[in-house]
């Protein structure tokens, strides 16, 4: 019955590509797990489809795309693909415990069992100097070329996994970095410049790489760490503007410049805000052309001016360890000083005593303190507020945490401070044990 289910598959996908030039990735599962949704990822889109009656997900991909790798997740797991135009795919999982087996059928089947059946494991030798290092990533990735021309593959699926392959096994050139001070048993030992050359040298600009992981991620290391060895001392905005410059000058293509420059600054109004948004969005409009990126990025500086200090709070309405539904309209008339944390959370814990202390000593001030748990075990989270006696009014978040998405809380603990009309005193506040924290409570009035 299994294999039947699997040439039924194979059979739609070749009368279907008979039919018409659509390209199908037809998905079945065989596995008495339920999954209620699996994705595709094909560069930056990502198609999300529900399973059939036979557990089986369709996803129907663009006339027109580029051939290209990507990736099915399903649960906690995934499978690698590659994609051509009019060369529909079906793929049949079955599960061996933890691990994925899949069967592919298709025009691109060996292809897509090459991808997930090669082994890529290496393990670097830390301990070499700079030079050798690089020199024994070389040795390895030649194997793995050779491997890669022995399968008889088409020169445009060769030159495509050439290219993966290249940045998956030169990933640990930037680990380098922090595992050769390791290795090397010495903290002090500084890169020498034929390091940063290297990551230099390594990377090629290429716009038909930048829907892979390895490609971006391999990019943003290098820019990273480039920006930071030309810096005396690590200061923020002093990194971005680092990063920028070596973007701006170094890089020619205008499509991986866009991207790089769209991810610098995202990045940094998303930790920051938009505080240098007049410095930073001029650059931004200048070397990003994408409209996806564009009108994401106008977005999120809309976000931040939806949150701006003298803004109306966004509301929640979250249950107390007794179950009642608290408002944040519950506590108009007073300050409102929010901790977004968890239990499981250790620099949130080690928050807390310096939280308790605050409260006790504004307990008769006109102020009231509320932690909001993003804890999805309530039981976990009732278990500590009730054992440990923590003071103040103690909620927990919902699925569905529209409050915190509001704020864009990316990462705990996170502090909000809100005046008694409502109306947001700052969306990043300054943490308890911060003596920065009291100081401004001292120049709120009415507290």
């Amino acid at each position: 019955m299994k294999k039947l289910i699997f040439i039924t598959v194979a059979l739609i996908i070749m009368a279907t590509a008979c039919r018409n030039s659509e390209t199908q990735i037809q998905f079945h599962i065989d596995s008495h797990e339920l999954y209620p949704e699996a994705a595709l990822l094909v560069g930056d889109s990502l198609y999300r489809q529900t399973p059939d009656t036979s557990n089986t997900f369709v996803f129907r991909l663009p006339e027109q795309f580029h051939p290209t790798f990507g990736a099915v997740f399903f649960g906690q797991k995934h499978i690698l693909l590659y994609m051509a135009p009019g060369e529909s795919t079906g793929i049949s999982v079955k599960m061996e415990g933890s691990k994925v087996v899949p069967e592919f059928s298709g025009k691109g089947a060996k292809k897509n069992r090459y991808l997930n059946e090669t082994n890529l494991s290496f393990t670097p030798d830390f301990k070499l100097n700079e030079t050798d290092f690089a020199a024994s990533l070389d040795k390895q990735l030649q194997q793995l070329y050779k491997n890669l021309e022995a399968q008889g593959f088409d020169r445009t699926f060769n030159e495509l996994e050439k290219k993966r392959l290249k940045y998956t096994l030169y990933s640990a050139l930037p680990e380098y970095r922090s595992e050769h001070l390791y290795a090397i048993n010495n903290g002090r030992y500084e890169m020498n410049d034929v390091y940063f050359q290297t990551l230099a040298d390594v990377f090629t600009e290429d716009e038909d790489m930048l829907n892979m992981s390895v490609y971006q991620d391999y990019m943003k290391k290098m820019v990273s760490y480039i920006a930071i060895h030309n810096m005396p001392e690590f200061e923020d905005y002093r990194y971005v503007r680092e990063q920028l410059d070596y973007v701006t000058t170094r890089f020619k293509n205008p499509v991986v410049t866009g991207f790089m420059v769209d991810a610098i600054i995202s990045e940094y109004i998303g930790r920051n805000g938009i505080d240098k948004l007049a410095e930073l969005e001029p650059i931004h409009r200048a070397k990003v052309t994408d409209p996806k990126k564009k009108a994401a990025f106008g977005e999120l500086c809309n976000k931040w001016r939806r949150i701006a200090p003298g803004q109306p709070s966004p509301g929640f309405a979250y249950r107390n360890v007794d179950g009642q539904i608290v408002h944040l309209s519950d506590f108009l008339g007073k300050y409102v000083y929010i901790d977004c944390w968890a239990t499981w959370c250790g620099p949130c814990r080690r928050e807390q005593p310096a939280l308790a202390e605050l409260e006790k000593k504004y307990a008769q001030k006109n102020i009231c303190f509320v932690s909001i748990s993003c804890d999805q075990d309530r039981a976990a989270w009732e278990k500590v507020v009730r054992e440990e006696k923590l003071q103040g009014i103690h909620l927990i978040a919902d699925e569905a945490d529209t409050f915190m998405n509001a704020y864009m809380v990316a990462a705990i603990p996170h502090f909000i401070l809100i005046d008694p009309e409502g109306k947001i005193v700052n969306a990043k506040m300054t943490r308890p044990s911060e003596p920065e924290t009291e100081k401004l409570f001292s120049t709120l009035k009415g507290l």
